[in-house]
């Protein structure tokens, strides 16, 4: 027990550094020796846990997500049913003091600059995303039980590309965070013009289908 403890405190080590490399130096400066470097590991010892960098990444996916599962569910237990989704919200817009984003949101740009050369990377990010929109559109069906299932569907769609767009914004070019409460109210202004309009056809097929 002791050495798989020992091993899995390494490979921690090891996904915390290549988290700090690609936040702080970008995806330009990732390699073996920056992560080893920044971990005060060996090259040597790197591979050992990893075979190539493709395979590092991959699994910081993984790793990075957790991180932000475990803050909403601390988050979570703490809100009712009914203000779940706002709570959602005020989280990956950066408003919830009690539970902010981690410190880390620069690195998503790394990784999807990553997965364009890489197919496991970009599969990894299809289901961690994916998986996000899957909880928003259960989310707001909640709050808003008159919301049609192809609205629900662009909602949930619409929500995960302006997050994503907002953070490359504010954490990786260095706009204002105050422009997190502008996105936040522009989501909510969003979900009122669906609970006003009630489409029930959807605008395409498939909001989260894939051309490649």
């Amino acid at each position: 027990m002791e050495k798989d403890e020992a091993e899995s405190d390494k490979k921690t080590l090891i996904l915390d550094a290549a988290t700090i490399v690609l936040t702080q130096k970008g995806l330009q400066s990732f390699s073996f020796e920056s992560v080893a470097n920044e971990a005060g590991l060996s090259r040597q010892l790197i591979r050992h846990y990893f075979a190539n960098t493709e395979e590092l990444i991959t699994e910081l996916c993984d790793y990075l997500t957790k991180g932000y599962q475990d803050v909403l569910v601390t988050g979570i237990v703490e809100v009712s049913q009914v203000e779940r989704l706002n709570f959602f919200l005020d989280f990956f817009f950066g408003v919830d003091e009690d539970h902010p984003m981690p410190d880390n949101l620069e690195a998503y740009d790394g990784l999807f600059a990553y997965a364009v050369g890489s197919s496991s990377v970009k599969k990894r990010l299809w289901a961690k995303y994916e998986t996000l929109g899957q909880v928003m559109k259960h989310e707001l069906a909640i709050a808003h039980p008159q919301l049609s299932g192809p609205a629900t569907e662009e909602l949930s769609f619409m929500f995960v590309s302006m997050m994503h767009a907002h953070w490359s914004y504010v954490a990786t070019l260095g706009y204002s965070t105050e422009h997190n409460r502008l996105a936040r109210k522009a989501f909510d202004r969003l979900i009122e013009s669906y609970v006003r309009e009630s489409p029930t056809a959807p605008s395409m097929e498939g909001p989260w289908s894939r051309d490649r």
